[in-house]
């Protein structure tokens, strides 16, 4: 490590100062530079030696330079590229800002700001694709969002690599645990890319991969940023691919029920297996996009609860509390699909995420704090069921669905409008891959210590029945 960076330092010192690395991605080693010459921060991507074994590193560089002549408001450009110890790199500006994986550790995206990101993507992709520049590797990492805008990175290095194999294609099982790339390269013959997000005939290892292929990568994204998690998981890349190449994406709306059917309509569509059943190009998806039935939703995305709006959220909470004494109670669930409990599977465990406020709202989030910890503690009367608690935003890391240990996972959201309140939870099951369970409840925020018992109560029959089962 300390060798490359030294290397790379040596090769642009006339020109640029290697600042520091950042966490690379799935095929390149990052590290963010000053250029001196034009006083700005550049973006240094070089790929690792065990990729570039079995690339020709003058035409990955030719290749590289197609994406250069892409120059579009939503694309963040090449700027140069070159060679440092055989090893080939590619230079673009540092953006000021986060990527949408970043954003995703918060939790899931409103409506409007699924939509708002769908169509800055949709637009560099039918930019690129009419210049016969397919991205192949679309990713919540390869969009940026910055200065209220979503740009997409990486444009054309995911051809680059493919078009300067040489020899026998690299494998995964060619790169040892580790080692950038191990996770994002598909079997002999096939596209790079990453799994979660990778077309079926990017899988099948299809020569006739086109622009299509990213309106599917999208859909994935789209479904992420709804749902809080991509449609597909599984313990190994293969079982991934296999699930990429075969199985139905389960519904959006039943992950998330509060996402509008004709949004949830286009996200599905984007998802078909078969190429031809997708939109047929961005341009077109891009329009699909523009109908005011698609953000009929007016849902605010959670956000990352401050210590002022935390002490907010207690006075609101208080006053609630000294409201409902004086205030009739009033809770219906909507849910039709309530069990009676019935005996939990020994050795179960739960994994009780916190529950999100939807919108900048103090009183939600106080009924959030509140609702989580009275259904944690319902869950824990129930015999055989280990319950954990997964920490709060601030200190979330990357995808704890892959990382935890629970074989079931319970969230929910909660979105309060004048005096009514609605609480939607979802019961996950990590090991079957499958949402087991959704529920919709709602009452009035007038009455906080009765409608967090009732719904608590509700939830913990729920979990158990279908535990039981």
């Amino acid at each position: 490590m300390t060798d490359l960076v030294a290397q790379l330092s040596a090769h642009v010192q006339d020109w640029c100062t290697i600042e520091r690395e950042l966490g690379g991605g799935g095929m390149s080693r990052v590290f963010v530079a000053f250029d001196r010459q034009l006083s700005r921060r550049v973006v240094f991507k070089v790929l690792p030696s065990t990729l570039t074994a079995t690339l020709s590193v003058e035409r990955f560089r030719r290749e590289i330079m197609l994406a250069a002549g892409l120059q579009h408001p939503h694309i963040v450009p090449v700027l140069t590229s070159g060679e440092v110890d055989g090893l080939p790199y590619f230079v673009m500006p540092f953006i000021e800002g986060e990527s949408l994986r970043a954003r995703l550790i918060r939790g899931p995206l409103s409506v409007r700001e699924t939509v708002a990101v769908c169509k800055d993507v949709l637009s560099a992709l039918a930019f690129a694709h009419a210049r016969g520049v397919v991205h192949r590797d679309i990713k919540p990492d390869n969009v940026m969002l910055a200065g209220g805008a979503a740009v997409v990175t990486d444009f054309g290095v995911a051809k680059a690599i493919d078009q300067a194999r040489t020899g026998r294609p690299l494998r995964p099982r060619d790169l040892p645990p580790g080692v950038p790339g191990a996770n994002t390269l598909t079997g002999a013959g096939v596209t790079l890319g990453t799994p979660a997000y990778m077309a079926p005939e990017q899988v099948a290892a299809d020569p006739q991969v086109d622009h299509r292929a990213d309106i599917y990568a999208l859909g994935i994204v789209a479904y992420e940023m709804l749902a809080g998690a991509p449609p597909f998981h599984a313990a190994t890349p293969a079982q991934l691919l296999a699930a990429q190449l075969s199985q139905p994406a389960p519904p959006v709306r039943s992950r998330r029920s509060d996402v509008p059917p004709p949004l949830a309509a286009i996200v599905m569509r984007c998802l078909e297996k078969e190429p031809a059943q997708r939109p047929r190009t961005a341009t077109e998806l891009l329009r699909m996009l523009e109908s005011p039935d698609v953000t009929s939703g007016d849902f605010v995305s959670p956000a990352r609860a401050s210590w002022t709006g935390r002490r907010i959220a207690s006075w609101s909470a208080v006053a609630l509390i000294a409201f409902a004494a004086t205030t009739p109670f009033v809770w219906r669930s909507l849910d039709t699909r309530e069990s009676p409990v019935t005996p939990a599977l020994t050795g179960a465990a739960i994994e009780v995420a916190p529950f999100v406020a939807v919108g900048r709202d103090a009183a939600a989030e106080a009924a959030s704090i509140g609702l989580t910890s009275q259904v944690t503690n319902a869950l824990a009367r129930i015999g055989g069921l280990r319950v954990t608690t997964r920490p709060g935003a601030d200190s979330a890391s990357t995808d704890s669905l892959f990382r935890t240990r629970a074989d079931l996972i319970l969230e929910a959201t909660v979105q309060r409008e004048r005096d009514r309140v609605r609480i939607l939870p979802r019961l996950y099951s990590v090991t079957a891959d499958s949402t087991l369970w959704v529920g919709a409840f709602e009452g009035s925020i007038t009455s906080m210590f009765a409608l967090q018992d009732s719904v608590a109560q509700a939830i913990a029959r729920a979990v158990g029945a279908r535990i039981g089962r």
